[in-house]
Protein backbone atom coordinates (compact mmCIF):
# COMPACT_ATOMS: atom_id res chain seq x y z
CA UNK A 1 0.00 0.00 0.00
CA UNK A 2 3.14 2.34 1.24
CA UNK A 3 4.80 1.35 -1.77
CA UNK A 4 2.00 2.16 -4.61
CA UNK A 5 1.44 5.58 -2.72
CA UNK A 6 5.23 6.58 -3.14
CA UNK A 7 4.92 5.29 -6.75
CA UNK A 8 1.75 7.07 -7.52
CA UNK A 9 3.34 10.61 -5.84
CA UNK A 10 6.69 9.95 -7.73
CA UNK A 11 4.98 9.59 -11.06
CA UNK A 12 2.18 12.77 -10.01
CA UNK A 13 5.56 14.56 -9.10
CA UNK A 14 7.35 13.87 -12.54
CA UNK A 15 4.29 14.46 -14.76
CA UNK A 16 3.68 18.00 -13.01
CA UNK A 17 7.39 18.99 -13.36
CA UNK A 18 6.89 17.71 -16.77
CA UNK A 19 3.78 20.37 -16.91
CA UNK A 20 5.87 22.77 -15.86
CA UNK A 21 8.81 23.25 -17.70
CA UNK A 22 6.42 22.68 -21.23
CA UNK A 23 4.76 25.50 -19.84
CA UNK A 24 7.69 27.54 -19.38
CA UNK A 25 9.14 26.52 -22.69
CA UNK A 26 5.80 27.84 -24.31
CA UNK A 27 5.64 30.82 -22.86
CA UNK A 28 7.96 33.46 -25.06
CA UNK A 29 6.09 35.77 -26.93
CA UNK A 30 6.84 35.38 -31.01
CA UNK A 31 9.17 38.02 -31.75
CA UNK A 32 9.52 38.57 -35.93
CA UNK A 33 12.86 38.58 -36.99
CA UNK A 34 14.01 41.80 -38.44
CA UNK A 35 17.30 42.29 -40.12
CA UNK A 36 19.78 44.69 -38.59
CA UNK A 37 19.71 48.16 -40.38
CA UNK A 38 22.34 50.46 -40.67
CA UNK A 39 21.11 53.53 -38.59
CA UNK A 40 21.38 57.22 -40.02
CA UNK A 41 24.19 59.45 -39.73
CA UNK A 42 23.81 61.72 -37.15
CA UNK A 43 26.29 64.30 -35.77
CA UNK A 44 26.47 64.25 -32.19
CA UNK A 45 28.25 67.03 -31.16
CA UNK A 46 25.61 69.06 -33.02
CA UNK A 47 22.95 67.47 -30.70
CA UNK A 48 25.32 67.66 -27.59
CA UNK A 49 25.17 71.75 -28.46
CA UNK A 50 21.56 71.72 -29.46
CA UNK A 51 20.62 70.10 -25.54
CA UNK A 52 23.12 71.94 -24.04
CA UNK A 53 21.28 75.23 -24.98
CA UNK A 54 17.56 73.98 -24.39
CA UNK A 55 18.69 72.66 -20.78
CA UNK A 56 19.97 76.25 -20.33
CA UNK A 57 16.54 77.47 -20.56
CA UNK A 58 15.32 76.90 -16.77
CA UNK A 59 11.88 75.35 -17.26
CA UNK A 60 11.36 74.70 -14.30
CA UNK A 61 7.83 72.99 -13.46
CA UNK A 62 4.59 74.45 -11.21
CA UNK A 63 1.21 74.46 -10.72
CA UNK A 64 1.17 78.53 -11.89
CA UNK A 65 4.31 80.22 -13.36
CA UNK A 66 5.37 83.28 -12.71
CA UNK A 67 5.93 85.86 -15.72
CA UNK A 68 9.54 85.30 -15.19
CA UNK A 69 9.18 81.59 -15.33
CA UNK A 70 7.02 81.73 -18.27
CA UNK A 71 9.96 84.07 -20.13
CA UNK A 72 11.98 81.23 -19.92
CA UNK A 73 9.54 78.85 -21.56
CA UNK A 74 9.45 81.45 -24.51
CA UNK A 75 13.16 81.62 -24.53
CA UNK A 76 13.14 78.28 -25.15
CA UNK A 77 10.65 78.85 -28.13
CA UNK A 78 13.34 80.77 -29.64
CA UNK A 79 15.93 78.66 -29.08
CA UNK A 80 14.19 75.74 -30.74
CA UNK A 81 12.88 78.19 -33.85
CA UNK A 82 17.02 79.15 -34.01
CA UNK A 83 18.25 75.30 -33.86
CA UNK A 84 15.15 73.75 -36.24
CA UNK A 85 15.17 76.34 -39.23
CA UNK A 86 13.86 73.38 -41.76
CA UNK A 87 11.07 72.22 -39.42
CA UNK A 88 9.63 75.56 -38.29
CA UNK A 89 9.17 76.46 -41.91
CA UNK A 90 7.75 72.98 -43.38
CA UNK A 91 5.62 72.38 -40.78
CA UNK A 92 2.65 74.19 -39.07
CA UNK A 93 3.01 75.28 -35.18
CA UNK A 94 0.47 75.74 -33.07
CA UNK A 95 1.05 77.77 -29.68
CA UNK A 96 -2.52 77.96 -28.67
CA UNK A 97 -2.04 75.24 -25.89
CA UNK A 98 -0.69 78.28 -23.97
CA UNK A 99 3.15 77.53 -23.48
CA UNK A 100 3.06 73.94 -24.93
CA UNK A 101 3.84 73.33 -28.53
CA UNK A 102 2.13 71.11 -31.53
CA UNK A 103 3.78 70.79 -34.80
CA UNK A 104 1.80 69.38 -37.82
CA UNK A 105 3.63 67.47 -40.92
CA UNK A 106 1.25 67.39 -43.22
CA UNK A 107 1.04 63.80 -45.14
CA UNK A 108 0.36 62.88 -48.33
CA UNK A 109 -2.59 60.69 -48.22
CA UNK A 110 -4.68 63.22 -45.56
CA UNK A 111 -7.35 60.00 -45.45
CA UNK A 112 -4.48 57.86 -43.34
CA UNK A 113 -5.47 58.52 -39.74
CA UNK A 114 -2.45 60.44 -38.11
CA UNK A 115 0.71 59.11 -35.86
CA UNK A 116 1.78 61.23 -32.93
CA UNK A 117 5.17 61.75 -31.10
CA UNK A 118 4.55 63.22 -27.75
CA UNK A 119 7.36 64.61 -24.86
CA UNK A 120 7.45 67.25 -22.47
CA UNK A 121 9.81 70.28 -21.90
CA UNK A 122 9.25 71.07 -17.98
CA UNK A 123 11.98 69.65 -15.55
CA UNK A 124 11.52 69.63 -12.16
CA UNK A 125 13.36 72.17 -9.25
CA UNK A 126 16.78 71.63 -8.13
CA UNK A 127 16.96 71.58 -3.98
CA UNK A 128 19.51 74.09 -3.25
CA UNK A 129 20.75 72.52 -0.06
CA UNK A 130 22.06 69.68 -2.86
CA UNK A 131 23.48 72.49 -5.11
CA UNK A 132 26.82 71.90 -3.83
CA UNK A 133 26.89 68.23 -4.73
CA UNK A 134 26.68 68.39 -8.30
CA UNK A 135 29.64 68.29 -10.75
CA UNK A 136 28.52 70.63 -13.25
CA UNK A 137 25.72 73.12 -12.56
CA UNK A 138 22.37 72.02 -12.83
CA UNK A 139 21.18 74.68 -15.63
CA UNK A 140 24.83 74.98 -17.26
CA UNK A 141 23.87 72.28 -20.10
CA UNK A 142 27.85 71.67 -19.76
CA UNK A 143 29.56 69.28 -22.42
CA UNK A 144 31.98 66.90 -20.90
CA UNK A 145 33.37 63.85 -20.78
CA UNK A 146 31.01 62.30 -23.44
CA UNK A 147 27.92 63.77 -21.62
CA UNK A 148 25.76 66.80 -21.27
CA UNK A 149 24.89 67.63 -18.20
CA UNK A 150 22.02 69.31 -16.43
CA UNK A 151 18.12 69.13 -15.20
CA UNK A 152 16.15 67.61 -17.73
CA UNK A 153 18.71 65.70 -20.14
CA UNK A 154 17.03 61.99 -19.10
CA UNK A 155 13.48 63.11 -18.48
CA UNK A 156 12.34 65.38 -21.11
CA UNK A 157 14.82 67.57 -23.16
CA UNK A 158 16.81 65.10 -24.27
CA UNK A 159 14.04 63.20 -26.00
CA UNK A 160 12.69 66.56 -27.36
CA UNK A 161 15.67 67.55 -28.76
CA UNK A 162 16.18 63.96 -30.29
CA UNK A 163 12.79 64.17 -31.92
CA UNK A 164 13.19 67.26 -33.85
CA UNK A 165 16.40 66.52 -34.85
CA UNK A 166 15.08 63.68 -36.78
CA UNK A 167 12.54 65.41 -38.18
CA UNK A 168 14.73 68.04 -39.21
CA UNK A 169 17.39 65.73 -41.10
CA UNK A 170 14.73 63.83 -42.71
CA UNK A 171 13.41 67.33 -44.24
CA UNK A 172 16.92 68.18 -44.93
CA UNK A 173 17.00 64.65 -47.08
CA UNK A 174 13.36 65.83 -48.93
CA UNK A 175 11.42 63.40 -47.10
CA UNK A 176 7.20 63.51 -47.13
CA UNK A 177 5.49 61.57 -44.65
CA UNK A 178 2.82 59.07 -45.92
CA UNK A 179 0.37 60.35 -43.33
CA UNK A 180 0.39 63.12 -41.52
CA UNK A 181 2.82 63.85 -38.32
CA UNK A 182 2.45 65.36 -35.19
CA UNK A 183 4.82 66.06 -32.93
CA UNK A 184 3.34 67.48 -29.22
CA UNK A 185 5.59 68.64 -26.29
CA UNK A 186 3.40 69.66 -23.41
CA UNK A 187 4.99 72.94 -20.89
CA UNK A 188 3.03 71.21 -17.80
CA UNK A 189 3.85 67.33 -17.36
CA UNK A 190 4.97 67.40 -14.05
CA UNK A 191 2.13 69.27 -12.94
CA UNK A 192 -1.06 67.52 -14.50
CA UNK A 193 -0.64 68.38 -18.52
CA UNK A 194 -4.26 70.30 -17.84
CA UNK A 195 -3.11 73.32 -19.81
CA UNK A 196 -0.62 71.75 -22.29
CA UNK A 197 -1.76 68.09 -23.30
CA UNK A 198 -5.03 68.12 -22.16
CA UNK A 199 -5.89 70.90 -24.58
CA UNK A 200 -3.57 69.66 -27.02
CA UNK A 201 -5.87 66.52 -27.28
CA UNK A 202 -8.81 68.46 -27.12
CA UNK A 203 -7.98 69.81 -29.90
CA UNK A 204 -7.19 67.23 -32.00
CA UNK A 205 -10.50 65.56 -31.26
CA UNK A 206 -12.65 68.93 -32.19
CA UNK A 207 -10.67 68.85 -35.76
CA UNK A 208 -11.73 65.38 -36.11
CA UNK A 209 -8.21 64.40 -36.33
CA UNK A 210 -7.83 60.25 -36.35
CA UNK A 211 -4.21 58.98 -35.24
CA UNK A 212 -3.26 54.99 -35.79
CA UNK A 213 -0.34 55.43 -33.21
CA UNK A 214 0.81 57.56 -29.88
CA UNK A 215 4.07 57.46 -28.93
CA UNK A 216 5.12 59.08 -25.42
CA UNK A 217 7.68 59.11 -23.15
CA UNK A 218 8.34 55.87 -20.41
CA UNK A 219 10.85 53.48 -19.10
CA UNK A 220 14.14 53.51 -20.39
CA UNK A 221 15.84 50.63 -22.14
CA UNK A 222 17.60 49.40 -18.54
CA UNK A 223 17.93 46.17 -16.42
CA UNK A 224 16.90 45.21 -13.20
CA UNK A 225 12.84 46.51 -14.04
CA UNK A 226 11.54 43.07 -12.59
CA UNK A 227 13.14 40.47 -10.83
CA UNK A 228 15.01 37.70 -12.45
CA UNK A 229 16.35 40.47 -15.25
CA UNK A 230 19.60 39.35 -16.31
CA UNK A 231 20.10 41.72 -19.12
CA UNK A 232 18.44 45.04 -20.63
CA UNK A 233 15.30 45.22 -22.06
CA UNK A 234 12.47 47.85 -23.99
CA UNK A 235 10.12 48.00 -21.36
CA UNK A 236 6.56 49.50 -24.10
CA UNK A 237 3.90 51.22 -21.59
CA UNK A 238 0.86 49.81 -23.40
CA UNK A 239 -1.14 51.71 -20.16
CA UNK A 240 0.02 53.96 -16.89
CA UNK A 241 -1.33 53.81 -13.57
CA UNK A 242 -4.40 56.11 -12.50
CA UNK A 243 -3.96 58.42 -9.37
CA UNK A 244 -5.80 60.09 -6.97
CA UNK A 245 -4.97 62.31 -4.16
CA UNK A 246 -7.02 62.27 -0.67
CA UNK A 247 -6.89 64.60 1.30
CA UNK A 248 -7.62 63.44 4.88
CA UNK A 249 -8.98 65.44 7.82
CA UNK A 250 -10.38 64.79 11.26
CA UNK A 251 -13.96 65.60 12.14
CA UNK A 252 -16.36 65.33 15.65
CA UNK A 253 -13.48 64.87 17.93
CA UNK A 254 -13.68 66.19 21.39
CA UNK A 255 -11.44 68.65 23.81
CA UNK A 256 -9.04 65.71 24.73
CA UNK A 257 -8.81 63.84 21.51
CA UNK A 258 -5.02 64.44 20.13
CA UNK A 259 -5.97 65.26 16.08
CA UNK A 260 -2.79 64.18 14.84
CA UNK A 261 -2.79 61.06 16.66
CA UNK A 262 -5.80 59.97 15.05
CA UNK A 263 -4.57 61.01 11.87
CA UNK A 264 -1.48 58.96 11.97
CA UNK A 265 -3.33 56.11 13.28
CA UNK A 266 -6.10 56.23 10.23
CA UNK A 267 -2.85 56.46 7.78
CA UNK A 268 -1.30 53.68 9.66
CA UNK A 269 -3.83 51.54 9.25
CA UNK A 270 -4.04 52.24 5.51
CA UNK A 271 -0.48 51.10 4.89
CA UNK A 272 -1.53 48.15 6.93
CA UNK A 273 -4.47 47.05 4.20
CA UNK A 274 -2.63 47.17 0.92
CA UNK A 275 -4.64 46.25 -2.18
CA UNK A 276 -3.71 42.51 -3.35
CA UNK A 277 -1.03 42.20 -6.12
CA UNK A 278 -1.98 41.85 -9.44
CA UNK A 279 -0.44 39.31 -11.76
CA UNK A 280 -2.22 39.78 -15.12
CA UNK A 281 0.09 42.36 -16.28
CA UNK A 282 3.18 41.30 -15.25
CA UNK A 283 2.56 37.89 -16.83
CA UNK A 284 2.41 39.65 -20.30
CA UNK A 285 5.60 41.71 -19.22
CA UNK A 286 7.69 38.43 -18.37
CA UNK A 287 6.29 36.69 -22.05
CA UNK A 288 8.52 39.12 -23.79
CA UNK A 289 11.69 38.72 -21.66
CA UNK A 290 12.37 35.06 -22.21
CA UNK A 291 15.98 35.20 -22.52
CA UNK A 292 16.84 38.07 -20.64
CA UNK A 293 15.61 36.73 -17.73
CA UNK A 294 16.39 33.65 -15.17
CA UNK A 295 14.77 30.03 -15.82
CA UNK A 296 13.62 29.88 -12.81
CA UNK A 297 11.41 33.61 -13.03
CA UNK A 298 10.27 32.10 -16.81
CA UNK A 299 8.80 28.42 -14.80
CA UNK A 300 7.14 30.60 -11.86
CA UNK A 301 5.65 33.10 -14.19
CA UNK A 302 4.54 30.73 -16.86
CA UNK A 303 2.61 28.67 -14.67
CA UNK A 304 1.05 31.26 -12.23
CA UNK A 305 -1.98 29.00 -11.96
CA UNK A 306 0.02 27.02 -9.68
CA UNK A 307 2.58 29.54 -8.41
CA UNK A 308 0.59 32.61 -8.18
CA UNK A 309 1.98 33.04 -4.11
CA UNK A 310 5.67 32.51 -4.86
CA UNK A 311 4.63 35.11 -8.17
CA UNK A 312 3.35 37.58 -5.72
CA UNK A 313 6.56 37.12 -2.96
CA UNK A 314 8.90 37.67 -5.82
CA UNK A 315 7.39 40.95 -6.67
CA UNK A 316 6.70 42.11 -3.22
CA UNK A 317 10.97 41.97 -2.86
CA UNK A 318 11.77 44.42 -5.71
CA UNK A 319 10.13 47.77 -4.82
CA UNK A 320 10.20 48.60 -8.71
CA UNK A 321 8.40 45.57 -9.86
CA UNK A 322 5.84 46.10 -6.90
CA UNK A 323 4.80 49.27 -8.61
CA UNK A 324 3.61 47.70 -11.77
CA UNK A 325 1.55 45.41 -10.33
CA UNK A 326 -0.37 46.89 -6.83
CA UNK A 327 -2.59 49.94 -6.18
CA UNK A 328 -0.23 52.16 -4.14
CA UNK A 329 -1.03 54.93 -1.04
CA UNK A 330 2.03 57.29 -0.58
CA UNK A 331 1.95 59.69 2.16
CA UNK A 332 2.96 62.80 0.52
CA UNK A 333 1.84 65.08 3.24
CA UNK A 334 1.15 65.36 7.37
CA UNK A 335 0.99 68.70 9.26
CA UNK A 336 -1.15 69.76 12.32
CA UNK A 337 -1.06 70.22 16.14
CA UNK A 338 -3.09 67.86 18.50
CA UNK A 339 -6.03 70.49 17.81
CA UNK A 340 -5.86 70.23 13.86
CA UNK A 341 -4.09 67.56 11.90
CA UNK A 342 -4.06 67.31 7.73
CA UNK A 343 -2.89 64.55 5.52
CA UNK A 344 -2.66 64.42 1.62
CA UNK A 345 -1.91 60.86 0.42
CA UNK A 346 -1.36 59.90 -3.30
CA UNK A 347 -3.08 56.79 -4.75
CA UNK A 348 -1.43 55.21 -7.83
CA UNK A 349 -4.13 52.99 -9.74
CA UNK A 350 -3.51 49.86 -11.35
CA UNK A 351 -5.75 49.28 -14.32
CA UNK A 352 -8.99 47.81 -14.03
CA UNK A 353 -9.31 49.53 -9.72
CA UNK A 354 -11.74 52.33 -9.70
CA UNK A 355 -11.72 55.53 -7.77
CA UNK A 356 -15.37 54.52 -6.13
CA UNK A 357 -13.57 51.12 -5.08
CA UNK A 358 -10.53 52.20 -3.46
CA UNK A 359 -12.59 54.93 -1.85
CA UNK A 360 -14.12 52.12 -0.48
CA UNK A 361 -10.94 50.37 0.52
CA UNK A 362 -9.95 52.70 2.08
CA UNK A 363 -12.97 53.73 4.45
CA UNK A 364 -12.74 50.22 5.80
CA UNK A 365 -9.44 50.60 6.41
CA UNK A 366 -9.37 52.98 8.10
CA UNK A 367 -12.21 52.42 10.38
CA UNK A 368 -12.68 55.82 12.21
CA UNK A 369 -15.98 57.64 12.00
CA UNK A 370 -13.61 60.82 13.23
CA UNK A 371 -11.19 60.69 10.08
CA UNK A 372 -12.84 62.02 6.77
CA UNK A 373 -11.28 62.41 3.43
CA UNK A 374 -12.31 62.71 -0.13
CA UNK A 375 -10.33 63.14 -3.30
CA UNK A 376 -9.27 66.14 -4.56
CA UNK A 377 -11.18 66.80 -7.71
CA UNK A 378 -8.33 67.99 -10.41
CA UNK A 379 -6.21 65.31 -9.28
CA UNK A 380 -8.48 62.08 -9.61
CA UNK A 381 -8.48 59.68 -12.73
CA UNK A 382 -8.43 55.89 -13.17
CA UNK A 383 -5.62 54.00 -15.35
CA UNK A 384 -6.25 54.75 -19.46
CA UNK A 385 -7.32 51.66 -21.58
CA UNK A 386 -5.04 49.12 -22.17
CA UNK A 387 -3.48 49.77 -25.73
CA UNK A 388 -2.73 46.12 -27.20
CA UNK A 389 1.05 44.40 -28.26
CA UNK A 390 -0.82 42.58 -30.39
CA UNK A 391 -1.35 45.42 -32.90
CA UNK A 392 0.69 46.57 -35.95
CA UNK A 393 0.64 49.67 -34.10
CA UNK A 394 2.60 48.35 -31.17
CA UNK A 395 4.72 45.79 -33.89
CA UNK A 396 6.05 49.50 -35.21
CA UNK A 397 7.83 50.62 -32.16
CA UNK A 398 9.08 47.33 -31.49
CA UNK A 399 10.14 46.67 -35.05
CA UNK A 400 12.14 49.93 -34.84
CA UNK A 401 13.85 49.14 -31.41
CA UNK A 402 14.63 45.56 -32.81
CA UNK A 403 16.46 47.16 -35.88
CA UNK A 404 18.86 49.71 -33.94
CA UNK A 405 18.93 47.74 -30.66
CA UNK A 406 20.02 44.16 -31.76
CA UNK A 407 19.80 41.63 -29.50
CA UNK A 408 17.11 43.67 -26.73
CA UNK A 409 14.08 41.73 -26.10
CA UNK A 410 10.86 43.74 -26.08
CA UNK A 411 7.98 43.63 -23.67
CA UNK A 412 5.03 45.71 -22.99
CA UNK A 413 4.55 46.75 -18.60
CA UNK A 414 2.40 49.23 -16.86
CA UNK A 415 3.82 52.43 -16.30
CA UNK A 416 4.16 53.10 -12.92
CA UNK A 417 4.13 56.93 -13.13
CA UNK A 418 1.22 59.12 -14.89
CA UNK A 419 2.14 61.40 -17.81
CA UNK A 420 0.93 63.30 -20.84
CA UNK A 421 0.08 60.00 -22.44
CA UNK A 422 -3.43 59.34 -21.09
CA UNK A 423 -5.02 62.32 -22.66
CA UNK A 424 -3.99 60.84 -26.20
CA UNK A 425 -6.38 57.94 -25.26
CA UNK A 426 -9.76 60.12 -26.56
CA UNK A 427 -8.04 60.71 -29.93
CA UNK A 428 -6.10 56.91 -29.96
CA UNK A 429 -6.13 53.71 -28.97
CA UNK A 430 -3.02 52.67 -29.31
CA UNK A 431 -1.10 55.30 -27.06
CA UNK A 432 2.22 53.69 -26.16
CA UNK A 433 4.96 55.31 -23.36
CA UNK A 434 8.67 54.44 -24.17
CA UNK A 435 12.03 56.43 -24.15
CA UNK A 436 14.88 54.63 -26.27
CA UNK A 437 17.43 55.73 -24.07
CA UNK A 438 20.06 52.32 -23.14
CA UNK A 439 21.42 53.40 -19.86
CA UNK A 440 24.42 51.29 -19.55
CA UNK A 441 24.66 50.09 -15.31
CA UNK A 442 27.79 51.93 -14.58
CA UNK A 443 26.17 55.03 -15.43
CA UNK A 444 23.73 55.06 -12.01
CA UNK A 445 21.80 57.72 -13.58
CA UNK A 446 17.81 58.13 -11.95
CA UNK A 447 15.62 61.00 -13.69
CA UNK A 448 15.39 64.01 -11.50
CA UNK A 449 18.45 63.02 -9.33
CA UNK A 450 21.67 65.24 -8.80
CA UNK A 451 24.13 64.92 -11.65
CA UNK A 452 21.94 64.47 -14.68
CA UNK A 453 22.98 63.58 -17.30
CA UNK A 454 23.06 61.82 -21.30
CA UNK A 455 25.91 60.42 -22.65
CA UNK A 456 26.07 62.39 -26.39
CA UNK A 457 26.04 58.22 -28.18
CA UNK A 458 23.10 58.00 -26.42
CA UNK A 459 21.43 60.82 -27.85
CA UNK A 460 22.49 60.12 -31.18
CA UNK A 461 21.27 56.56 -31.00
CA UNK A 462 18.05 58.42 -29.48
CA UNK A 463 17.82 60.53 -32.97
CA UNK A 464 18.16 57.48 -35.33
CA UNK A 465 15.68 55.99 -33.64
CA UNK A 466 13.07 57.98 -34.08
CA UNK A 467 14.20 58.56 -37.75
CA UNK A 468 13.52 54.89 -38.24
CA UNK A 469 10.06 54.81 -36.53
CA UNK A 470 9.22 57.91 -38.59
CA UNK A 471 10.66 55.74 -41.64
CA UNK A 472 8.76 52.88 -40.59
CA UNK A 473 5.61 54.89 -40.36
CA UNK A 474 5.82 56.06 -43.59
CA UNK A 475 8.23 59.26 -43.89
CA UNK A 476 10.23 58.61 -47.13
CA UNK A 477 12.02 60.52 -49.65
CA UNK A 478 9.82 58.80 -53.10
Amino acid sequence: MAINLIISSTIFLFFLAAVLLISALRFARSVPDYPDVEPEEVDGDVLAEHLSEVIRCRTIGAEVLTGTQRDEYLSLHRTLLKQFPRLHTALEVRTSQDLSLLYIWPGRNPKLPGVLLSGHFDVPPVDPKMMDQWKAPPFSGQIQDGFVWGRGALQGKGQLVAILQAVELLLRKGCIPERTVYLAFGHDCLSGGKMGACRTAVYLKKADIKLEVVLDEGDWIANGHLPGMTGPAAMIGVTERGHMRFDFKTQNTTRIDNRVGILSRAITRLSDHPLPVSLKEIRESYRGLVGAIGYPQQVVFANTWLLAPLAKWLVQKQPAAEMRTRTQFVPIQFDGSPEKAHAEVDVFLMPGETIAAVSEHVRKSVQDERVVFQPQADRAWEAPPIASSQSPAYQTVERAVLELYSGIPVTPVVQPWPGDARFYTSVCRNVFRFTPLLVPPEDDLQPEGINERIRTLSLVKMTQFYIRLLQIWGVSDS
